[in-house]
């Protein structure tokens, strides 16, 4: 990856600036996968895009602090209806990977790939063509209003707000999970673990085998809530289309419990701080890292 396009903020550089930059960074590597300009497969371009948008909305919550409630508003909206415009031809693609995680008798898995195979082969290429075009195009229009982005404090008052707010909203969401581990509360929490592994991946500069460990432990995290996710998709597509048979019901059922006894125990981990003690850790942390650019 180009250092202009790496996703992390550079210390000892204006953080308004590395703020814009990456926003920047991230908008042209998303329009570089669309328009074919990559080495990517088509669904891997799409793949890519979408990863971006989120990366890039991560960034707008660490941000919002400065950004205020109207740019970010705009800009949030803006990304979120770029990522719709392709989740329909993601989604037909993860459900094929998603069934090769289930223990299925080897007719039945067949029978389902195939399925999957034939909506993908009858919707899939003419969809994704339309909808990367629809996504180029508010992604053009985005990176035009990245240089009128409010941004002026160069300190942790910038980034504060947001990344107290994540990490309270992702710890709210964790307890809820576990109170009721419903599909829609599980995939709430993942969004907000989601987030919190993107800003750590921004700020791993301040102390990067601290920032690091947090972030990865995030990223497995969010790796399990989201092959959850896909589960309760894949079941949903083929209760729609097939009468499901027990044993792939009952396959789905086991690998979510897998899946969910991680994830909670993950969480554990991840939450066990105060939302309080947790911002004064990477308050200091944002400090001593000052300090050491700082000294001749």
């Amino acid at each position: 990856m180009k250092a202009s396009n790496a996703y992390r903020l550079k210390l000892g550089e204006a953080l308004p600036s590395e703020i814009a930059r990456v926003a920047r960074g991230r908008i042209d590597h998303a329009l570089g996968e669309l328009r074919g300009k990559t080495d990517s497969t088509p669904e891997e371009a799409v793949h890519e895009a979408r990863k971006d948008m989120k990366k890039l909305r991560a960034l707008l919550r660490l941000a919002r602090g400065e950004l205020g409630k109207d740019t970010f508003a705009r800009e949030n909206a803006c990304f979120r209806d770029a990522a719709r415009e392709l989740a329909g031809t993601r989604d037909s693609d993860v459900m094929l990977d998603t069934l090769t995680s289930l223990d299925l008798p080897s007719g039945r898995g067949s029978e389902l790939r195939e399925l999957v195979q034939a909506h993908l082969a009858r919707d899939g290429t003419r969809d994704r063509e339309a909808a990367s075009a629809r996504a180029v195009a508010i992604l053009e229009e985005a990176r035009k209003r990245v240089d009128d982005w409010p941004l002026s404090h160069d300190s942790f008052e910038a980034v504060a707000k947001g990344l107290e707010r994540t990490y309270r909203r992702g710890r709210r969401a964790f307890k809820a999970a576990l109170e009721e581990p419903g599909a829609e509360a599980l995939h709430e929490w993942r969004k907000r673990v989601k987030d919190l592994w993107y800003e750590h991946t921004l700020l791993r500069e301040l102390w990067p085998p601290v920032m690091s460990a947090a972030g990865d432990e995030a990223h497995e995290l969010s790796d399990r809530l989201g092959d959850d996710h896909d589960l309760v998709v894949l079941a949903a597509w083929v209760r729609w289309h097939v009468d499901p048979d027990p044993d792939f019901s009952d396959a789905v059922i086991r690998r979510r419990e897998e899946l969910q006894r991680d994830a909670f125990a993950l969480g554990q981990r991840l939450y066990a701080e105060k939302p309080s003690a947790y911002m004064r850790r990477i308050e200091g942390l944002w400090n001593a890292s000052e300090a050491r650019v700082r000294a001749p």
